[in-house]
């Protein structure tokens, strides 16, 4: 059920991320530079790539709360790992 619900709340937030980058692309075709237009679209996006970031952290600590202590261990250390792991 967890996984279900935060596949639906995903796809909708990812669709919105999709919208903000076409209006993205528009401003930049209207403006040919960074205008009012251009930094309206951003900053759209950046809300809709935050509220991503809050859904998963959401979604994590629900996972987290159904695991065993030893499961939890194990996905806490993922969690860091995938925050900390530098770029190759």
């Amino acid at each position: 059920g967890i996984e279900k619900q935060f596949a639906i709340r995903r796809r909708a937030l990812e669709a919105e991320l999709r919208a903000d980058n076409a209006r993205l692309a528009e401003a930049i075709e209207a403006e040919h530079g960074y205008g009012p237009k251009v930094a309206a679209a951003v900053d759209g996006s950046h809300q809709a790539m935050g509220e991503l970031q809050k859904e998963t952290l959401e979604h994590i600590f629900a996972m987290r709360a159904v695991l065993r202590p030893d499961q939890a261990v194990k996905l806490d250390e993922a969690v860091v790992k995938a925050l900390t792991a530098k770029e190759q």
